[in-house]
């Protein structure tokens, strides 16, 4: 027993020196996110990405679409399209169908959903969102209600990015990236009832 137990520790060991897992990766919130104070840091194994915290954001969206998937060295955890749920409502009172291609409201929807990159704080908020997204896609395919998402934390804006090997500020290259989309630190994400929602 006690020789396999070391085998395993050993084997664990190579799989995070071949994999290039730095200590960031093992912070106890497990996602290579770290909080300092007005900035949050983005760790992964090739590069280190700065983001400044803009204002507080509290938000609920209707999911049109999402990936969180892993992203080894990206500068966020994961994308997702979602309608805000004041839009939704708005629209929802006049076109209940608006999700559907078809309906009129569909063009209104859509010109309003937006592209939320996010930065997740810890673990939990990863997975409920991972959770959220695959409860979409499920949803979806089955022609079944809508799936919301409620996000909380902070609104982000792209200080630096560096290569962690030799120091290069490829900020110029990855900043343009994300203009066209919401950055956001997520530290805390829920799953909320959308037909319960766009009712009221």
């Amino acid at each position: 027993m006690g020789k396999l137990i070391f085998f395993a520790l050993l084997a664990s060991g190579a799989w995070l020196f071949f994999n290039k897992l730095d200590v960031a990766g093992l912070d106890p919130r497990g996602v290579g996110t770290r909080l300092e104070g007005s900035s949050v840091v983005r760790d992964t194994s090739q590069i280190e990405t700065r983001f400044a915290r803009v204002s507080s954001v509290e938000d609920t969206y209707v999911l049109f679409g999402g990936d969180a998937a892993q992203r080894r060295n990206q500068a966020t955890h994961a994308s997702f399209a979602g309608l805000p749920l004041r839009h939704a409502q708005a629209i929802a009172g006049r076109h209940p169908d608006f999700y559907m291609c078809k309906s009129p409201g569909a063009a209104e929807a859509q010109r309003l959903t937006e592209s939320v990159n996010v930065v997740a704080a810890d673990r939990d908020a990863l997975s409920e969102l991972g959770d959220a997204i695959e409860l979409f896609e499920e949803r979806l395919a089955q022609g079944g209600e809508r799936t919301c998402v409620h996000v909380q934390g902070s609104s982000l804006a792209v200080d630096s990015v560096r290569v962690k090997e030799n120091g290069e500020d490829i900020t110029a290259q990855v900043a343009p990236m994300y203009a066209r989309s919401k950055l956001v630190l997520a530290e805390r994400v829920e799953i909320r009832d959308c037909k319960a929602l766009l009712a009221r």
